[in-house]
C-alpha cells in the first residue's frame, strides 16, 4: 500500500509564506547573491518570482510517498490531519486540537518527522 501527501494550495498562499519568512523580495534577492550555495533559497526565490508572475496557478508541495505503514497509529493519523485541517503554529496548538498531552503530540511529531512524513518544513514553522 502506498500514501501520498501533497499540500494543494494556490501561489497567492505561497507568496504570503515566502513574504512572511523572507521578508521582501528585494531583501531575499541580495541574500541569494551573497550565499549562492543555499540551494533551498535559491529555489524559494525562483519559486517567489515564478509565483508573482503567475498568482493563480495551483501549487502541489511537498509529496511523500509512503510503503511501510504499520507505524502510523490512529493517533498520528489523528496528528496528521489536524494539522491538514487547523494549520496550527505550535505543538501546543496542536496538542489542544487533537485533545492530547502535549508531551505525547511531541513524541508523535518527532517519529513522524524522523520518517519524514509531510512537509519540509513544518507547519508551524515562523
Amino acid at each position: 500500500m502506498q500514501i501520498r501527501f501533497v499540500r494543494k494550495v494556490k501561489a497567492k498562499e505561497m507568496i504570503k509564506e515566502f513574504e512572511k519568512k523572507y521578508g521582501s523580495l528585494e531583501k531575499f534577492r541580495r541574500y541569494v547573491e551573497r550565499n549562492p550555495d543555499d540551494y533551498i533559497a535559491l529555489m524559494d526565490y525562483e519559486d517567489w518570482v515564478h509565483f508573482l508572475q503567475n498568482p493563480d496557478i495551483d501549487v502541489e508541495e511537498g509529496e511523500v510517498v509512503i510503503t511501510d505503514i504499520s507505524f502510523l497509529t490512529p493517533q498520528k493519523l489523528q496528528i496528521l490531519e489536524a494539522i491538514k485541517k487547523y494549520k496550527p503554529k505550535s505543538i501546543r496548538e496542536l496538542a489542544e486540537k487533537v485533545g492530547r498531552d502535549i508531551k505525547n503530540v511531541y513524541m508523535d511529531v518527532k517519529e513522524l518527522e524522523k520518517k519524514r512524513i509531510g512537509r519540509a518544513r513544518k507547519c508551524w514553522e515562523s
